[in-house]
């Protein structure tokens, strides 16, 4: 497994154009990527505007696919007009143990 978790700081009033983005980005990597296990998205109460990413992929190959397609491209243009900034909470990497492993 390799996947990673970032935080995204969402400009004031940007917040549901970013989640409208990243749900359609979601649902295409769902029906078009077969190496992509998860997208998550979560909000914490008492953290307006943050948004927390988790991506997970079957291996860094399903990732590097991931990068490429239409999507993540145009996540990427709209970035600066909703985004303040981000970072990673945890950068990619493969996973130590997962429950998905245990099969």
């Amino acid at each position: 497994m390799y996947g990673g978790l970032a935080r995204f700081v969402v400009k004031p009033g940007k917040l549901d154009e970013f989640l409208e983005v990243v749900r359609w980005s979601s649902r295409i990597a769902r029906d078009e990527e077969p190496g992509t296990l998860r997208l998550d998205v979560w909000q914490v109460d008492g953290e307006p505007d943050i948004v927390y990413g988790y991506e997970c992929y079957t291996d860094r190959d399903a990732f590097e696919a991931h990068i490429k397609n239409a999507a993540v491209r145009r996540f990427g243009e709209v970035m600066d007009d909703l985004v303040e900034g981000w970072t990673m909470v945890i950068p990619f990497t493969n996973s130590t143990a997962s429950n998905a492993d245990l099969q």
